[in-house]
């Protein structure tokens, strides 16, 4: 499987990085490995653990393996990485940087089948991994008012009733199964000033489906509240958003 996702502030993430002694190492997004890779190629790295919920990670992981050593790691919600530490033969160390990079990966998005991106013709997925609930389910379900209040609150969308008064009357005629189909009720739905711009008109409405989808709001004051107690003196915790 081709690695596409390039970590979009790398050296700026690096700049932080000790350089002055060994160090451990939570990558606890890892996606790629983007970040990992440099990091041990170019730093004193005692032991490093990855964590990411998405299972194509793992194919990324074991190449990275083949060249390095004192690494782990976990196909797990973030949000548990306290319980992840616990499981690590490395549990009695704590950790000098731990790395959070937010947001969606350009693994996730070229996979059209996994449902993410509102240019490419897939199904209506979106779950990066352990998720409840499919964006399926929460198109073709939930009450227009619910969903007026995922688009605004989530992916501050201005025309979020819009869009969910169109979503639910749409569906009153068939479901509404492709990424495609959303994203053309979408644009349907948005003042033609406003489907002019740059920004593709569904980019706000999708970002907040994958948000709720994968709860990433809870999932990240979990593991942020975690990580704290995780972080050896002076430790740093990076995150990218």
């Amino acid at each position: 499987m081709n690695n596409n996702h390039i970590p979009v502030m790398l050296d700026e993430v690096k700049s932080f990085i000790p350089t002055n002694k060994k160090i451990n190492l939570i990558d606890a997004t890892f996606g790629g490995g983007g970040y990992s890779k440099s990091i041990l190629a170019e730093f004193e790295v005692k032991n490093l653990i990855a964590i990411d919920r998405d299972p194509i990670s793992k194919i990324f992981f074991e190449e990275l393996s083949k060249d390095f050593k004192n690494i782990e790691f976990f196909n797990e919600k973030f949000s548990k990485i306290d319980e992840i530490i616990s499981e690590s033969k490395y549990l009695k160390e704590k950790f000098d940087v731990i790395i959070f990079d937010l947001g969606v990966s350009s693994n996730q998005i070229d996979i059209a089948k996994r449902g993410f991106s509102f240019q490419k013709e897939g199904p209506l997925d979106m779950d990066m991994g352990s998720s409840n609930i499919n964006a399926f389910e929460v198109i073709n379900s939930f009450q227009e008012k619910k969903l007026a209040d995922i688009f605004f609150e989530l992916g501050e969308e201005r025309f979020s009733r819009r869009i969910a008064k169109n979503i639910v009357i749409s569906r009153t005629k068939k479901s509404i199964k492709s990424t495609l189909e959303l994203s053309e009720i979408i644009k349907k739905s948005l003042p033609f000033s406003n489907t002019n711009k740059k920004t593709h008109p569904a980019t706000k409405t999708f970002q907040a489906l994958r948000i709720y989808v994968n709860d990433e709001l809870n999932e990240l004051k979990k593991a942020l509240e975690k990580s704290e107690s995780l972080l050896a003196k002076n430790g740093l915790l990076i995150i990218v958003s």
